[in-house]
């Protein structure tokens, strides 16, 4: 069996639309998001050749901590990492923060340990 070794890095990604507070950890904006951050991290890290061969999950969504002020929110899970040519699922520990920008309009996911 082969596993997939991925440095830690950092990404975050915008979304846009009206809202006053970050979703929740587990809310489906917010893995979608985790869910491309990944992707995109992977792209960038096995070449573009990569896109498209890999698809992932997020699973054991655990929120660790809400500020109460801010709203934001400090998320943990398992990455489910699956490529498409063999089937083969690696999982690894990711944690993430989903908060609001202070226009209100925007919120923003970074997540950590990809």
């Amino acid at each position: 069996m082969k596993h997939l070794t991925i440095p830690l890095t950092v990404l975050s990604v915008a979304l846009t639309g009206c809202t006053q507070y970050a979703p929740e950890c587990g809310d489906e904006e917010t893995t979608n998001l985790v869910k491309q951050i990944a992707d995109r991290e992977m792209t960038n890290q096995l070449g573009h050749g990569s896109q498209g061969i890999f698809t992932y999950t997020v699973n054991a969504i655990r929120t660790q901590s809400t500020n109460k002020e801010t709203g934001a929110h400090t998320c943990a899970a398992q990455l489910g990492i699956t490529a498409t040519t063999n089937g083969v699922t690696n999982e690894l520990p990711i944690t993430y923060t989903v908060e609001v920008a202070d226009n209100g309009e925007e919120f923003y996911v970074n997540v950590f340990g990809l």
